[in-house]
């Protein structure tokens, strides 16, 4: 959205280049912001409420923003354009939830919770996100009208350094956080114990219960919202009582916690005196403060929090423990070791949705992301640099890691697929052990592994049963929301008391989502022939897969000089038509879907070195194959795809019919990595996505067995 001086020069702009300005009413940014204030009243919108909480006898006042979270709820599930969308008679999504509870015309909602950020220098925002029953997938992207919402702000306590640290401040804290977030769930509290008849968008009338079925935070979020005391505690797990000295040990199962043992827990320490009340909590590791969440039938914080993928293996056991402990290991190789990975993370291929690294040996942001492709690539980048036998077992633990987060954040789980999880998570669990042991008497023993990071990916499988696949319930799905905050806080506030500016702005933005679907529904409704997009003219679809790039037709004797000189016996008068990109469709092993991947095959890509693979069917094998030129040549009045490849599976020598296939024949691109030590030997990144993983898992088995 635009700010004032902007909206104001815009406005002057269109009616001085406009036409029919007797329909264009607006002058100004006042007339601009009216408008907006009645297009507000759309949706729900965020109502300001006093938090009152005592501190030493003392009243604390704070401010809570939220949406009264029922309208927000029927805002959606009554808007006739999602209505397709609600599947209420669902499928096994949420396994054990919906058998134990469902009831007869109950209909279970649910909502994701999720953390505060720095919102720029010293100020913070503490935006909680929610997603509506089963319309978790983003309908037209992933924080749309439908989509999350910001659905309240929680206020911030000051931090106090008289008081910080101290055991009641801590508790008092944790109750502003309970008691704020009250407000945000009071308006479905007597739902969630009656239900409601409810007309929904598709015209039936249903009995909906509304539930809080999943929490997604950080560790330091879960521990708030589940009252445990965190990494000091005893127990400091948020879902189970594992001791705090047994949290590496993952063959080990502890008890469940539940809502109902630490209700009856707290509430017995409030009859207690002295230090028997602590005692009591402590061995729980609980908080003596109210959950908001007891109050919520059929919501167990304990059950509800979630395994966080992106805080927990990307930023958390990968970024914080597994990469700094590889640099400690070059830290002892010398710095030209260290030099030697950033040079060979430089050298390795770009590849979609992968981030390219110059280096990554002084890289100190806590970006999750880019951590999850900094895994991915550090075995191929360091398997020549690590080679001692303590580096091999740690290179050996960063590999088991990456097949385990495969598991994890895989978009379709069945029953074969959670197994084979639960067994690569002890084996991950047996390789640590054996590295851990190799460590002592070494100057890597005094690394602890005994933290809750090591721990929490004990639940994911279990929550997969419970919840459905990992993106139901963690947080990367909302982070993109943290760059509007951001955005709303630098170009919509004057930077003085920004909350509300910022809440104004960001309730505009999603009324503005609303009108631009509907007004596209309409478009669609009228099939309007002027809002089709056609494709680029030089695209040609051949089969499952389009070239691009189109050169001007080139004779096979002008041919013959490419590549690198080699000829090929072609009829000299003929003419070809040279693609200099390929865009492959096939089926992902991963979700069964549509995916899609884009090949080079520009020649000037062979100087440096640098190819991108493919993976070619053939009549013995799926092999893999170095793309050097793709071209149509019309033989018998029909065009031909044809792509001259070479094989990266067999010798080189006399040529053979694995060098020569039709386009039709490529099944997906393949990202390869150099062995640094042996020139033209190439590495196969199958944990660059999950379908590449079970292709190489289906032609290697005995591989997968190691």
């Amino acid at each position: 959205m635009l700010n004032r001086n902007a909206t104001n020069n815009l406005i002057a702009l269109i009616r001085r280049c406009g036409a029919n300005l007797k329909e264009f009413t607006l002058r100004n940014y006042d007339d601009m912001n009216e408008q907006w204030d009645a297009a507000s009243k759309k949706c729900t919108n965020f109502e300001k409420y006093d938090v009152v909480v005592p501190y030493k006898k003392t009243p604390q006042s704070f401010e809570m923003y939220a949406r009264p979270l029922w309208s927000w709820t029927l805002d959606l599930i009554r808007d006739p354009s999602l209505a397709p969308y609600f599947v209420w008679d669902a499928p096994m999504l949420f396994w054990e939830i919906q058998i134990i509870k469902m009831r007869n015309y109950a209909r279970i909602l649910f909502m994701r919770i999720n953390r505060n950020f720095r919102l720029f220098g010293t100020q913070k925002a503490y935006p909680i996100i929610a997603r509506l029953g089963n319309i978790a997938v983003a309908i037209r992207n992933s924080n749309g009208w439908g989509g999350g919402q910001i659905v309240g702000e929680l206020p911030i306590v000051a931090d106090d350094t008289a008081e910080s640290g101290k055991a009641g401040y801590v508790n008092f804290k944790t109750a502003v956080w309970h008691a704020s977030f009250f407000k945000l769930l009071e308006s479905i509290a007597g739902h969630s114990k009656t239900g409601v008849w409810t007309n929904c968008g598709d015209g039936n009338a249903r009995w909906l219960f509304p539930v809080v079925l999943i929490l997604a935070a950080d560790y330091e979020e879960a521990s708030i919202m589940t009252l445990i005391r965190g990494l000091g505690g005893n127990h400091p797990c948020p879902v189970c009582l594992v001791h705090r000295d047994e949290q590496s040990d993952l063959t080990l199962v502890s008890p469940l916690r539940t809502a109902q043992q630490s209700r009856a827990a707290v509430e017995k320490a409030r009859t207690l005196r002295g230090d028997a009340a602590e005692e009591l909590l402590k061995n729980l590791g609980l908080r003596k403060v109210d959950n908001v969440f007891w109050k919520i039938a059929y919501s167990d914080p304990h059950h509800a929090i979630s395994f966080d993928r992106l805080h927990s293996h990307h930023s958390g056991l990968w970024g914080d423990h597994l990469f700094p402990q590889i640099k400690l290991h070059l830290k002892s190789l010398g710095d030209r070791h260290t030099a030697k990975l950033d040079q060979q993370f430089n050298k390795l291929d770009r590849w979609r949705n992968l981030n390219h690294f110059q280096t990554v040996t002084n890289i100190s942001f806590n970006d999750g992301s880019k951590h999850e492709d900094i895994a991915k690539m550090m075995v191929y980048a360091a398997q020549n640099i690590l080679t001692s036998s303590l580096g091999l077992k740690l290179l050996k633990v960063v590999r088991a890691y990456l097949e385990l987060d495969i598991y994890v954040g895989l978009n379709l789980q069945t029953t074969p697929t959670i197994a084979d999880g639960r067994q690569q998570l002890q084996k991950f669990n047996k390789l640590l052990k054996e590295y851990q042991n190799a460590c002592i008497g070494t100057n890597f023993e005094d690394k602890n592994w005994e933290f809750p990071k090591a721990h929490l990916h004990a639940h994911a499988f279990n929550n997969i049963v419970r919840k459905g696949v990992s993106k139901n319930f963690g947080t990367k799905i909302d982070e993109s929301m943290h760059g509007l905050i951001r955005a709303a806080y630098l170009q919509q506030t004057n930077f003085k008391d920004v909350q509300p500016q910022i809440l104004r702005s960001l309730h505009r933005c999603m009324v503005g989502k609303l009108i631009r679907d509907q007004l596209d529904d309409l478009d669609e409704s009228l099939n309007n022939d002027d809002l089709e997009h056609t494709p680029p003219p030089d695209l040609e679809t051949l089969g499952n897969a389009i070239v691009g790039a189109k050169q001007k037709p080139i004779s096979f004797v002008a041919l013959e000089a490419l590549p690198e000189g080699k000829r090929m016996a072609f009829v000299a008068e003929q003419e070809i038509t040279p693609y200099q990109f390929l865009k492959v469709h096939f089926k992902s092993l991963e979700h069964w879907l549509d995916d899609v991947d884009y090949l080079r095959c520009n020649p000037c890509f062979h100087n440096r070195e640098r190819y991108d693979a493919a993976l070619v069917k053939t009549t013995a094998a799926d092999i893999f194959v170095r793309l050097v030129y793709v071209f149509t040549c019309e033989i018998g009045g029909k065009v031909h795809p044809f792509a001259l490849v070479q094989p990266l599976d067999v010798k080189t020598g006399i040529r053979t019919n694995k060098e020569k296939a039709l386009v039709h024949s490529i099944i997906r691109g393949a990202l390869l990595a150099p062995d640094f030590d042996k020139r033209g030997d190439y590495f196969v990144v199958d944990v660059v996505d999950a379908d590449m993983y079970f292709r190489l898992k289906a032609m290697y088995p005995e591989r997968a067995k190691e």
